[in-house]
């Protein structure tokens, strides 16, 4: 006959409550008993509205994959980028700069040049916008003479722009530095030159954060019709807050103006724009403005998305901060895997426009992207290791 299964452990018979299987259901009943206790200790003093706060870290990001597959996929093609090209840094770089990590942050494009800058180097990549492999024409531009960096610390280089009306005038932005008590942006204004960059001044912005990770993540500058340049800064999180930053639907452009103060200079405040609460990021960052169409791209790190819509008010030379306004625009996702529509641009962290507009005036349609490092001790899936440290091009669908 068959013959009765026995375990390779051998157990010494214990009666009642000693059983080790009823020692542990007692322990899991008592656990799970005073997680429900607590839960219910700390309902008391909610709504049912607050509840999912308690699980927020579970949450999944939101992301329109449903497309890729079964009767959504007619759709797949409409709301999503097509990809033109990847290129690594450590593969457009002779010898890779020396630089061992490309934690890409932000990207800009003068004449047929790309700049871009990683939140973990004070090196500013000019990269030509061939981006030809290995080449002497792609090269990392040190701080000269005139700045010293901090030692032991990384850049925090989250935005880069260039003024239009001064083919010279670079600025970077440190996106919160703790200085005197409060975190604020670090507005650098910049002159590039063969090798080196040379820093002009270093202003501090009026607005402050909660903390050093989530203040300005992406900018641009547009000049006003009243002459000013005015620096557009894009918070990270929601409410530019740290603490409510997952708060979907409640991004925030601020417009600064440069003024003079007894100790130099400042960024100040003009006024705060309301994304589309339609725009339901998780983080926000990057921003790019067409300056002649007004058309603007935004994009999520989190949710691998990019809002296009335009700025009602903001064509270069004519902006008025007082005035200016979003339109609703339409959402597009990053491109997704083939297999199982993961999101594989995990990480992207710059954007700009790179074409000009359409007959008559219409909104471009090809964006540069750059993406910083993926996060490390499984933080994120595997699959987002393959686009990390990369510069990109899309096309609108």
């Amino acid at each position: 006959g068959a013959q009765e299964w026995e375990s390779a452990t051998k157990y010494s018979r214990l009666d009642g409550l000693a059983r080790p299987g009823v020692v542990r259901v007692l322990c899991m009943c008592t656990a799970i008993a005073g997680l429900v206790a607590t839960i219910g200790l700390m309902t008391t003093s909610m709504s049912m509205g607050d509840l999912p706060q308690l699980f927020r870290k579970t949450d999944k990001i939101p992301h329109t994959g449903g497309w890729c597959r079964g009767s959504g996929a007619a759709d797949f093609s409409k709301v999503t980028l097509k990809r033109i090209v990847d290129r690594t840094f450590s593969g457009l770089l002779e010898f890779a700069g020396h630089e061992k990590k490309f934690e890409a942050s932000d990207v800009t494009r003068v004449g047929k040049q790309l700049y871009v800058v990683c939140d973990s180097s004070w090196s500013i990549f000019r990269i030509d916008d061939r981006l030809p492999l290995l080449s002497s024409e792609n090269q990392p531009l040190h701080p000269d003479v005139s700045f010293v960096p901090p030692a032991a610390e990384d850049s925090g280089f989250e935005v880069i722009l260039h003024d239009a009306t001064s083919a010279a005038d670079f600025y970077v932005i440190r996106e919160s530095v703790y200085q005197d008590g409060e975190y604020s942006a670090h507005i650098l204004k910049l002159a590039f030159n063969v090798s080196s960059y040379t820093v002009v001044e270093t202003c501090l912005s009026e607005m402050t954060f909660e903390g050093d990770s989530k203040g300005f993540e992406g900018g641009t500058s547009l000049r006003g019709k009243d002459g000013v340049l005015y620096v557009l800064g894009l918070c990270e999180g929601n409410h530019c807050s740290e603490k409510n930053g997952k708060d979907v639907g409640h991004g925030k452009v601020v417009v600064m103006a440069r003024e003079e103060t007894p100790d130099g200079c400042r960024w100040k405040t003009v006024r705060q724009l309301n994304l589309p609460s339609s725009v339901r990021f998780v983080d926000y960052s990057a921003i790019a403005i067409h300056h002649s169409t007004q058309s603007v791209a935004v994009t999520s790190q989190e949710n691998s998305q990019l809002w296009v819509g335009q700025l009602a008010g903001g064509a270069d030379g004519a902006f008025d901060p007082l005035a200016a306004e979003f339109s609703e625009g339409k959402v597009y996702d990053f491109p997704r895997s083939d297999s199982s529509c993961e999101a594989t641009y995990c990480n992207i962290e710059g954007i700009h426009w790179i074409s000009g507009s359409g007959e008559g005036g219409t909104m471009p349609s090809t964006l540069v992207a750059v993406s910083d490092k993926m996060k490390s001790k499984g933080r994120q899936p595997a699959i987002c290791h393959d686009k990390d440290q990369s510069i990109h091009l899309f096309s609108l669908p």
